[in-house]
Parts: C-alpha cells; structure tokens; sequence
C-alpha cells in the first residue's frame, strides 16, 4: 500500500471504530496512520530476520504461527511482475530511500518526500531544501485547511527533531552521521556545529526573520 492508501484505509477503519463504539457507548480513540506505519515497519524487520534465519519457533514451540505468517508477506513483498516497484520493500532502507535502522540515531520517521534519501546511504540536501520550501509555502503562506499528507507529516517532524535556531537567525539541520552527503552540494550550505555536520536552512532563515 501507498502511504494516501494507509491514510483512507485507517480513516475508514476509524469511521467504522467510532460507529460501533457510539452504538455501544463507548468512546472512540483514533488511529493514526503514522504509528501503524511504524508498527509495520518493526513486524516487517522481525519477519525478515526470520526468514533470512529460516527460524519459524516461537516460544511455544511451534512453528505453525510464523511460518504462516512468514510466507504470507514474503508472498506481498516479491509480487511476480512488480520486482522493480518502489513499494516492495529492500533490505536495509525503506520505499522513499530512507535508511531503516541505525546503530547511532534514529532512522527518518516514515515515509519521507522522494527524492531526499536513495537506497539508505545517501542524503541529498537541494531536495531537502526544496521540500522545506514547499512545505513551508503550503502550511504558511497558501493554507488548504487539509490535513498534511503523510510524507508531509513525516518530513515536519525530522525537521523540527534536527533543526537547531541560533542567536544570529541562522537555521541549521543536523545531517545523519551514516548517510553521504551529494556531491553537488554546495560548501557553503555545509557547517558545523557542536561537533556534527549541518546543513543551512537559508529559506526558513529568511521568512522567520521577516514573519
């Protein structure tokens, strides 16, 4: 599934939720799109380790549940005729080119705008810079009054958990430590700061300065 289809498939499934719980007095807490993400996201690691390790026992013993299950998403994952679709999953990094796991940090929250990762090892800032221009324009200065989409969403929250606002108005986002930077990339976007690399919000500088 696309990430617009996990955002219809959970609000119908929320709709549904709150209809039967209204029928039953109940109260209705929401799910959101973004935590099933995750959670999938971790199902989908534990599965692979499984299946590289051909191990299907569980605690029980058994191994009736995990290979059933095993085999149900290895099938959805290698799908005949779609090997080179962006939405089955390749080790190590996700469909929008995020890196999946991290020793050191946490890995991009899920999913991001295509074209900022590519294949978990690389980090291209101009589109970053770009989709920051974008979204700033379109929360900002042309409101729909819609909800963000989950791209949108993912990519607000990694900019506000790695951006850093110095005394001088300059906006610096922490670069990940384990991806390559693009080559192009200008010098003078580049700077450290406390001992990592970062990488200069020249957009954001210049409307929060005049906002």
């Amino acid at each position: 599934m696309t990430p617009k289809q996990w955002a219809v498939a959970t609000d119908t499934y929320n709709n549904r939720l709150e209809e039967k719980n209204r029928a039953n007095g109940l109260e209705t807490v929401k799910k959101n799109p973004q935590a099933l993400l995750r959670k999938l996201g971790e199902i989908e690691v534990l599965v692979m380790n499984r299946v590289a390790k051909s191990d299907f026992k569980s605690r029980s013993g058994s191994e009736t549940f995990w290979r059933r299950h095993c085999h149900a998403i290895e099938l959805i994952k290698a799908e005949p005729g779609r090997k080179n679709s962006g939405y089955n999953h390749r080790r190590g990094f996700c469909a929008d080119g995020a890196k999946q796991v991290s020793k050191n940090e946490p890995p991009p929250p899920w999913p991001q705008p295509p074209g900022i990762f590519s294949e978990g090892k690389h980090f291209h800032p101009r589109a970053f810079l770009e989709t920051v221009k974008q979204i700033y324009e379109q929360v900002f200065l042309r409101p729909s009054g819609e909800s963000p989409a989950l791209e949108q969403e993912a990519f607000a929250t990694m900019l506000l958990d790695r951006s850093t606002t110095l005394e001088s108005g300059t906006v610096l986002f922490k670069l990940y430590e384990e991806l390559e930077i693009d080559e192009t990339t200008p010098d003078a976007l580049l700077t450290m700061h406390n001992g990592a690399k970062h990488l200069r919000i020249e957009y954001l500088q210049e409307h929060w300065a005049t906002s």
